[in-house]
């Protein structure tokens, strides 16, 4: 295991239980936040697609800054 993956996986976070004033739906909501967060951050860790994948998920139709992120991504990878 990475040192980068030790750092994520050791690292999850706390989540509290819930509170008296709060509602099913929003704990509910709070738990499903900090949980695709820290997933989203291990992603980030440790998957070298990541940012590519972020790339064609997030901007329709792809500027030509995507499209040179996504190559320079690319050539990243191959000099791994």
């Amino acid at each position: 295991m990475t040192e980068k993956e030790k750092s994520s996986l050791d690292c999850p976070p706390n989540l509290r239980l819930k509170t008296d004033d709060e509602t099913t739906p929003d704990y509910l909501n709070y738990i499903f936040d900090t949980v695709d967060k820290f997933h989203a951050t291990l992603l980030m860790d440790q998957s070298p697609f990541y940012k590519i994948a972020t790339i064609f998920d997030t901007k329709k139709p792809l500027g030509l800054d995507d499209i040179q992120n996504i190559i320079n991504e690319v050539k990243n990878l191959d000099s791994r």
